[in-house]
């Protein structure tokens, strides 16, 4: 065998090797995915979710309004001021045309820190420093004294 012909069958597998790699990316970046973000309100940016859905913010004593998703599959959401703290929140989206019954959640349910001190909370958790960071519920949340 040739040089160039061993040069030109190289050639050609790593050109599909680099196709495969391609399709691969272009499918997997079609699953629907949330960041969530705490600060003075909790915020989230839902990328890849199909047009014609709705979705909110959800976590326990938050509960946002419906947000339609736009026709390039994205929608940005935001629950106003809540109460400060760490909320196990996430968000759902559901068909507009079903109803109810095709609630589902999108990503994963995260901590997020709202109050003065979110930036410094949210920097600890990142950073698997959970310990130093609270873990009662919001004020509000708190179940009665015995």
């Amino acid at each position: 065998m040739s040089r160039s012909r061993r040069t030109r069958i190289g050639a050609a597998l790593a050109g599909a090797v680099g196709v495969v790699f391609v399709v691969g990316a272009a499918t997997a970046a079609a699953t629907p995915s949330v960041a969530l973000h705490g600060g003075s309100t909790v915020t989230a940016h839902v990328t890849g979710e199909k047009s014609g859905q709705a979705c909110r913010i959800t976590a326990p004593g938050i509960d946002t309004p419906w947000r339609p998703v736009g026709a390039d599959g994205s929608v940005e959401l935001d629950t106003g001021p809540v109460e400060p703290g760490r909320h196990n929140a996430h968000v759902v989206c559901e068909d507009s045309r079903l109803g109810p019954t095709s609630q589902r959640v999108v990503g994963k349910s995260e901590d997020v820190f709202t109050g003065h001190w979110a930036p410094v909370f949210e920097f600890l958790h990142h950073h698997r420093m959970e310990f130093l960071t609270p873990h009662e519920p919001p004020a509000g949340n708190q179940p009665a004294p015995r």
